[in-house]
This record gives C-alpha cells, sequence and structure tokens, in this order.
C-alpha cells in the first residue's frame, strides 16, 4: 500500500512549484509601471530634457580663439651710429621719457659746431653784402651829382655858343661829357639793383631773416637734433623686451632695437565665426577665463568689431576667384574691454583665453511649431526660471533704455 501512494506525492510536487512560481498581481502590476517608465517616461524626459537644452542654450557664444593684448611699441633709432651705453636690461619697467641707450654723439658734435660756424660766415656774408649796397649807393649819388652838374654846363655852353664866345668844340665836349656821365649813372643803378638782389630785398633788415642765413640755422637746428636723438629714450611707460644690444654695437637708422610693452590696461582679442557674432552687439557683457589663471574670471564688454576678416589683411589674401573654390567659415576679431570690476592680476600679452559673451538672446518654441509653441513657452519658462534668468543689462543697454 505504501507503494501505491509513493507515486501520487512525486506528481504533486511539480504543481506546487509551478504555482509557487506564478507571478503575484502586485508583481504584475509593478513589471507594467516599469515598462510604462521605460517606453513613456525615459522618452519624455529626454524630449524635455532636450527642449530645455536647446530653449536655454543659444545665448552665450563661446571661443578658445581669445588672446591678451596690449599695446607694443617698437623703439628704432634715426640715426646710424655706435652704442656707446646701454642703459636698461631686458624685462625692466621704464616710464616715458626714461633713457634707454645713447650713441657716440662726437660725430654730431662736430656736425654741429660745423653748422654754427657756416651760420657766422653766412652772417658776414651778408654784411659784405650790405656794405657793396651802401658802396654801390654811394657811387650811385655821385654819378647822379656829376650828372646833373654837366646837364647846367652844357646849357651855359649853348648859350655862350650862340654868342660866339666860345668855340664848337667846347660845345661838342661838354656833349661827350654828359653822355658819359648818363652811362655811369645807369652803371650805377644796376649795380645797386644787384647788391640788392644779393640781399633778397632785406636791404637794412636782420641778417638772421636772409634766406641764406635761415637755410645755415636749419642746417644748425638739424644738427642739434641729431645730437639729442643720440639720446634713445621710451617713448611709452612699460616693460622693455628683445633687448639683444651691447656697447660698441654698430646700429642701423630704422631698425627696431627693442620693444616696450605699454603699462596701459590690456584688452582681449577674440576671433569669432562669422556664423557665431550674428547676435553679437557692442556693449555686450562677456566673462573671460585665463588658462595661467583658471580659477578666476574677468568681466568685460564688447568694445568693437572688426570691419574685415583676418584673411583680409593676411600677407597673401584667397583668391577666390581663381582655381576651384573652397568655402571656409571666416573669423572675425573681436575687440573686449575689461571693466573696473576685473581681478587686479597681471596680464601678459599673448596669453591664451576663453572668451563667453552673453548675447542675451532667447529662443521660442513659436519658431519651431508656430503658435502652439507659445503654450510650450510659458510652461518652459515657469519650469526653468532659475536657469533662464536674465543676467544684468550692460551699460550700453542701459543706456538705450
Amino acid at each position: 500500500m505504501s507503494n501505491a501512494t509513493e507515486p501520487k506525492a512525486e506528481t504533486d510536487a511539480p504543481a506546487d512549484a509551478a504555482v509557487a512560481a506564478r507571478p503575484t498581481a502586485w508583481q504584475r502590476l509593478k513589471r507594467a509601471g516599469v515598462r510604462l517608465v521605460l517606453l513613456i517616461g525615459v522618452p519624455a524626459a529626454a524630449v524635455v530634457a532636450a527642449g530645455a537644452i536647446w530653449i536655454s542654450g543659444g545665448r552665450y557664444v563661446e571661443t578658445q580663439n581669445a588672446y591678451v593684448k596690449a599695446d607694443i611699441a617698437h623703439v628704432a633709432s634715426e640715426l646710424d651710429g655706435r652704442i656707446r651705453t646701454v642703459h636698461v636690461r631686458d624685462h625692466e619697467r621704464v616710464k616715458a621719457g626714461d633713457l634707454l641707450l645713447s650713441l657716440d654723439a662726437a660725430p654730431f658734435e662736430m656736425a654741429l659746431a660745423r653748422s654754427e660756424a657756416e651760420i657766422e660766415t653766412a652772417r658776414q656774408e651778408i654784411a659784405a653784402r650790405e656794405a657793396a649796397l651802401d658802396e654801390a649807393n654811394s657811387e650811385l649819388r655821385e654819378a647822379e651829382g656829376r650828372l646833373a652838374y654837366l646837364k647846367r654846363q652844357i646849357d651855359r655852353q649853348r648859350r655862350l655858343a650862340k654868342r660866339g664866345i666860345v668855340a664848337s668844340t667846347k660845345l661838342e665836349e661838354a656833349r661827350e661829357d654828359l653822355r658819359q656821365a648818363q652811362d655811369r649813372v645807369a652803371v650805377m643803378r644796376q649795380k645797386v639793383a644787384r647788391a640788392k638782389v644779393a640781399l633778397g630785398g632785406r636791404s637794412g633788415r636782420d641778417a638772421d631773416l636772409h634766406p641764406l642765413v635761415r637755410e645755415k640755422l636749419v642746417a644748425r637746428d638739424e644738427a642739434r637734433l641729431n645730437l639729442e636723438r643720440t639720446r634713445i629714450r621710451a617713448s611709452v611707460a612699460g616693460q622693455v623686451v628683445s633687448l639683444r644690444l651691447q656697447s660698441g654695437e654698430h646700429i642701423e637708422s630704422a631698425k627696431p632695437l627693442m620693444a616696450i610693452v605699454s603699462a596701459s590696461a590690456p584688452w582681449i582679442e577674440a576671433n569669432f565665426k562669422e556664423t557665431e557674432l550674428t547676435h553679437i552687439r557692442e556693449g555686450m557683457r562677456a566673462t573671460i577665463a585665463l588658462d595661467i589663471y583658471p580659477d578666476t574670471t574677468w568681466e568685460a564688454e564688447v568694445a568693437s568689431i572688426s570691419p574685415a576678416t583676418g584673411a583680409e589683411f593676411a600677407l597673401l589674401p584667397p583668391q577666390n576667384a581663381s582655381g576651384n573654390w573652397v568655402k571656409v567659415v571666416q573669423r572675425l576679431p573681436v575687440k573686449l574691454r575689461l571693466t573696473g570690476d576685473s581681478p587686479e592680476l597681471p596680464l601678459r600679452a599673448g596669453m591664451t583665453a576663453t572668451v563667453s559673451v552673453d548675447t542675451r538672446r532667447e529662443r521660442s518654441f513659436a519658431d519651431l511649431v508656430g503658435p502652439w509653441g507659445e503654450v510650450a513657452d510659458r510652461y518652459a519658462r515657469a519650469w526653468l526660471g532659475p536657469l533662464m534668468a536674465s543676467a544684468p543689462i550692460s551699460p550700453a543697454e542701459a543706456s538705450q533704455n
């Protein structure tokens, strides 16, 4: 009998296991909820996140193609000469007017002395011409006096000749003397005219006003200026760079000797793509981060936008009208001025920076789906209020408002 009951117990065991493995109603509901979340919730969340990113994006335009710029004054000599003394060192700070280097002044001192001697020679020449004019005037007056005397004499000879008191030969001699006196007066007048021309029509005036002396005075001033130019001074305040000069070295005029990085406020030059400049305007606020100071940001504003792309100023501008043409997005330099709220940290020309400009642009779903997008905009702005909070108004926009 025990053998009959044992097979029945063996057949009931698999049925109980199948009943135990069957999911309960709660488990089935839970699995349906998970499926619903995966099929609807996750895609919906992704769509909402994408919409949030899209509507909040486009306001800030960023580029890493930005550099610190500063005024750089290149120093060159206006004279050829030999360096006598170099008064500064590389990277030394200087003030405007500080002496940078001096040239051997001996040749220019001799040139100045020569020009001063030439001035005295010219003044003596003018004095001699004045004396010659006075002499010519005296001779003219003497000749005119003799001419007047001979005119009276010939009148007397004519009266006597009519009365037969003197011979006709006496009258002829008087006429000849009168003609010679007239010729001498004409010669003296020409001599006086030449003397006046030699004085430049400035008889009796200051000799320094004569063109001959004025020319020598200009030469003297030029020699004095060249002597002053042997002492090369800083044109701006700043820091000396690229100094590679030694005493005794010969230099040529107009050849760069060194450069001075100006101590004036630096600025940032960001090279944005032309497609990124659509909504950038002068006066917009910007934030700047430098690679050298990764934990510090600078406040700035757009000062100006270049009227031409960088390619227009290249050494070899592109020739788009010849050969095969390939469209390349161009970049335009944008100058950003640091505001007074910027941290006081040293900025050096050429440093790389990351620039982000706040264009205050707001996207709208209405641009995509028309009037229905206005409803979506209202809900999106209600949910994304902190994210889409308006930034401070720039000074340029405040003045317009």
